[in-house]
């Protein structure tokens, strides 16, 4: 396995080999790089800061739902390292490829593309997808280097340094549907003048386990559990939808810029609505959105004329595009999600966005239309579309918005802090700002004590199930018979739970020294004020966890 580092101010690529014993994946790999190849004080879209892909430990063999990716950098949103993930095709093919990552810094004077095959990796111009909207752009890719390839890009919100942008990653179908959408990523990677970096792994065969029995085993124990789930097979019938009926009746489900937490017209947006509405147009359900993935949680959604739309709908979705702003129509939320991912911006971040502009006048809940006229203002780069692409704190804080629905600099994901009082310490005090993925507690959700203890635990979990590159929903982390034999039997190791949560600790050590030297101390690991001082209905919740348990978390970090 291999690291490539690309000097995009020389046009050069550097291969540097890996060690056998070298155990860095996905997130932990990002924090391994970032920590050693950048200066945490360097601004995001410098010469000196540094963009990384990495697939994750799993990537390239036959474990299931192995293949997601993660991309690195320092977040423009949040002032501190970041890691995002995605679904798609690129983590399986840059696996099995033998290369464990892509590392970028200075930057190209104009736009390039890394074009990596079995035969080697090199750098070719891009000027003829520069600007295009992310559809486009892997049209033009796929007609030009293969219908096969996996691509990896940043779309005209990246291009353009805007804090609210993504990395988008193909799906199965080649589509640029899968998204690394929180911290601003796509902008770093815009910023390297590095539009796109294509895998072609024509030819090429999974890793080879250094036991390949015990791995045969161990990957079908995983999958047996994974499939015997009664949450799989609610995600396979209705995707990540199905969470609305649950997250509404918690009291947890973000409605009209996040003042309540259920909302009477979900049954127009939840997983039976949109099951029905993909059936009806013949859409897909228990869709894959990367190879191995048995799970299949994604969907194709299709308009009223049977076009395709978008792919997925999906839980954070429909609750931030659709109720965060009262919009209760299934195909203007799927245009406002077609429009995020032509122009890679996040859906969180821009569901926020779009809310907090109630607060000052400028935006009628369930105006559907002016919120596609918003996304278009995005898009033309206008001074309004500029300010609203600079993501929810900066734009609230240029329009004269005192209550900005955003922590850490991240806007406020569709788990709602005051409702699940873990979750909100976890957007407070992790490292990578306020994600939903890293750090999620569900165990007495309305409680404010003890939540200080969960949320470090599933910090920690969280960590090193995102160095492996598995997805989120084979709810198997924590199913420690289940991943330490793939691990074990792939790299021959003899890991026990302890050494897999060390693995996390290690991660969570080094984004906090990361960011402690950008500057980002305790004093920012704080809730809002108006998350402890207003009530959400329905459960009147406010958020009364004690300040100094947000101490708690880190204190012998």
């Amino acid at each position: 396995m291999k690291i490539l580092k690309l000097d995009m101010t020389h046009n050069k690529i550097i291969e540097e080999e890996l060690s056998d014993d070298f155990t860095w994946g996905g997130r932990g790999l990002v924090d391994h790089l970032l920590t050693q190849n950048m200066n945490p004080n360097s601004h995001p879209l410098s010469l000196d800061s540094v963009f990384v892909l990495a697939c994750g430990m799993l990537a390239g063999t036959s474990a299931p739902n192995s293949s997601r990716i993660s991309v690195g950098g320092k977040s423009l949103l949040t002032g501190g390292i970041k890691e995002a993930n995605s679904g798609g095709t690129a983590g399986d093919i840059m696996g099995r490829l033998g290369i464990m990552a892509v590392m970028a810094k200075g930057k190209s004077k104009k736009p390039q593309l890394l074009m990596i095959t079995s035969k080697g990796a090199r750098l070719e111009d891009a000027s003829f997808v520069s600007g295009l909207k992310n559809y486009d752009a892997c049209q033009k890719l796929r007609e030009k280097y293969g219908e096969k390839i996996s691509i990896v890009l940043t779309g005209p919100a990246g291009e353009k340094g805007m804090a609210n942008s993504t990395v988008a990653v193909s799906d199965v179908q080649g589509r640029p549907a899968r998204h690394a959408a929180r911290g601003g990523l796509g902008a770093v990677m815009g910023a390297k003048g590095l539009k796109a970096i294509l895998l072609d792994g024509k030819g090429n065969k999974s890793r080879d386990p250094k036991n390949p029995a015990a791995f045969k085993a161990a990957v079908k124990d995983a999958v047996n559990v994974i499939m015997s789930m009664q949450v799989g097979k609610d995600l396979r019938a209705q995707g990540t939808a199905t969470w609305i009926n649950s997250c509404n009746s918690t009291g947890q489900m973000p409605t009209f810029n996040h003042t309540l937490g259920s909302w009477d017209k979900k049954d127009s947006i939840n997983g039976a609505a949109l099951a029905k509405a993909v059936a009806k147009r013949g859409g897909q359900m228990a869709h894959a959105c990367m190879p191995g993935c048995v799970v299949r949680c994604s969907n194709n959604y299709l308009g009223p004329d049977g076009e395709y739309i978008t792919s997925a709908l999906e839980y954070e979705t429909l609750a931030m595009l659709g109720s965060n702003l009262g919009i209760d129509d299934l195909d203007t939320i799927a245009k406002l999600d077609r429009y995020c991912d032509e122009l890679g911006i996040d859906t969180i971040e821009t569901g926020n966005t779009l809310g907090a502009l109630n607060h000052a006048g400028m935006f009628e809940f369930g105006d559907g239309k002016k919120a596609l006229e918003y996304v278009r203002e995005i898009e033309k780069g206008t001074p309004m579309g500029m300010i609203l692409g600079s993501g929810t704190e900066t734009a609230c804080k240029t329009l004269g918005i005192d209550r900005v629905p955003a922590i850490r600099g991240l806007g406020i994901p569709a788990h709602m802090a005051r409702s699940q009082k873990g979750w909100g310490v976890s957007y407070a005090t992790s490292p990578q700002g306020a994600d939903h993925t890293a750090g999620a507690v569900g165990e007495d959700p309305l409680s404010p004590y003890g939540q200080a203890d969960r949320s470090r635990y599933s910090q920690i979990s969280m960590a090193a199930f995102d160095s492996l590159g598995m997805c989120w929903f084979t709810f198997i982390n924590g199913s420690y018979d289940l991943l330490l034999p793939m691990i074990n039997a792939l790299y021959d190791l003899n890991w026990d739970a302890r050494q897999y949560l060390e693995m996390g600790e290690d991660m969570i050590r080094m984004e906090i020294a990361f960011n402690r030297k950008a500057g980002l101390g305790p004093e920012q690991e704080q809730m809002p004020q108006w998350l402890k001082q207003e009530s959400l209905p329905p459960t009147n919740a406010k958020f009364d966890v004690a300040d100094e348990d947000f101490n708690k978390v880190w204190k012998d970090f």
